[in-house]
């Protein structure tokens, strides 16, 4: 029951962000507008495609407040109006860490593969890495991104079948 309550705490918090982004100015001393990215509409040959929805974020951590409204996916009207991905009520919860060093932002999630276990698939996983790698790199600081499950690089990247980033910058 306590899980049920947390979730359901973080999509209530999720939906007023969404509302709060939505507001005249949306920044404030305490919180910003940031964009988390999800694809609309059929992708046809580009699997890639997404689009930005605003969300405000608590500072002065806004690539985790970004991360953790991303895994929340998009709101009810925005999936009346045709927004869509992997993310959703599924992977409310699933971000567990983020920070900067080197301009690489290293994420960390708990591990969603079960919750979207079609994302391995060559269209999925461009889709999955589209969403993530543009809400990473909205911020200035940040030139990549690096994704874990639960601290484990080669979870993350073996489950989409693909190499992992350190393993391409050594080639």
């Amino acid at each position: 029951m306590t899980r049920l309550a947390g979730l359901t705490l973080v999509v209530i918090a999720v939906v007023a962000m969404t509302a709060a982004a939505e507001a005249p100015g949306g920044s404030t001393a305490g919180s910003t507008v940031v964009r988390i990215f999800a694809p609309r509409g059929e992708p046809g040959t580009r699997c890639e495609r997404v689009y930005p929805l605003k969300r405000i974020v608590s500072k002065p951590r806004v690539l985790s407040g970004a991360m953790r409204a991303l895994v929340a996916g998009p709101t009810r009207a925005e999936r009346a109006g045709g927004y869509a991905g992997w993310f959703s009520w599924r992977t409310v919860g699933a971000f567990r860490s983020a920070r900067v060093a080197g301009r690489v932002a290293y994420v960390d999630f708990r591990n969603f593969s079960r919750a979207i276990p079609n994302a391995s698939t060559s269209c999925g996983s461009a889709l999955l890495l589209a969403q993530l790698d543009r809400t990473a790199r909205q911020f200035p600081t940040v030139d990549r991104a690096v994704y874990s499950f639960d601290g484990s690089r080669r979870a993350f990247y073996e489950w989409l079948q693909r190499s992992s980033p350190d393993r391409q910058q050594r080639r």
